[in-house]
């Protein structure tokens, strides 16, 4: 007795071996048998292994879920990848054909083929801004290795944005005319012996006076830079809003509108200088 409590595990086994033995050697001495004894064997049969069977029918059909799930998952990620791919490409077209549009308003906005032509020009994305809701002085992401230099010009599609103010080897600073250290002479396209200079008024706009006191300008009038300085000729500036008389200082003030939208700008263009 002791031997067997000390293989309690061991003997059981053994037990359950030799009834599964016996049951096999009777159920094989009476298959097909119509007796109580056969009935009642293949009821024991029929217990034992239906649990077995359906168990490995389920884990059969576990495995083939498993590997269905796997091939739909790699199908999903193959048709996500392939989208994307797809987006990416439409993206990229669109963008250029956005360049390309910019490049056409750009040259009907400088109205002045021959500049178009013979410059060089570099497009740059704004990365940073000032701080203020204006577009002061922000940072472009292209710089001395684009061939950027200081005092270059600053435009985009609608006219003009400014001047480099300091260059790094992948960066650029804008001061951009409506900053108040920022001077512009420029000629009214109607009538272009009309002068006069700009510089910003600290709200996003522009103020100046006209050289010639009594010189006819009215409210709507385009301005355009006069090439007699730093800015080319001919690159739109903005329109006249206000028209005023400063009798005291025996000036006519002008009000401008800026052509550029200055609470909003994203891109812009660089022209290089010949150095």
């Amino acid at each position: 007795m002791k031997w067997y409590r000390e293989h309690i595990r061991l003997t059981i086994i053994s037990i359950v071996l030799f009834l599964l033995f016996t049951l096999t050697v009777v159920s094989y001495l009476h298959q097909g048998s119509n007796s109580w004894l056969g009935s009642q064997i293949e009821r024991v049969n029929v217990f034992i292994q239906e649990p077995v069977s359906d168990g490995g029918n389920g884990l059969a059909d576990t495995v083939k879920g498993l590997f269905l799930f796997k091939r739909v998952m790699a199908e999903n990620r193959a048709l996500e990848d392939e989208n994307a791919e797809l987006k990416r490409e439409v993206i990229k077209q669109a963008l250029s054909r956005e360049e390309l549009a910019e490049l056409r308003d750009l040259n009907e906005a400088l109205n002045h083929e021959s500049f178009a032509e013979n410059q060089e020009y570099v497009t740059a994305a704004v990365v940073a801004m000032d701080g203020s809701q204006w577009y002061r002085i922000f940072t472009i992401n292209a710089g001395s290795e684009k061939g950027i230099h200081k005092d270059d010009i600053v435009i985009n599609a609608k006219g003009l944005v400014g001047r480099i103010l300091d260059v790094g080897p992948k960066w650029s600073k804008v001061i951009s005319i409506i900053d108040e250290k920022n001077d512009v002479s420029f000629q009214v396209f109607r009538k272009l012996d009309l002068l006069g200079v700009l510089t910003g008024d600290g709200k996003g706009g522009l103020t100046g006076y006209m050289l010639d006191v009594d010189a006819s300008v009215i409210e709507g009038d385009v301005l355009i830079t006069s090439g007699m300085e730093l800015y080319p000729q001919g690159i739109p500036i903005g329109k006249i809003s206000k028209v005023s008389q400063d009798k005291d200082a025996l000036l006519q003030t002008v009000e401008v509108e800026p052509a550029v939208e200055f609470t909003s700008i994203q891109k812009v263009t660089v022209i290089l200088s010949d150095r």
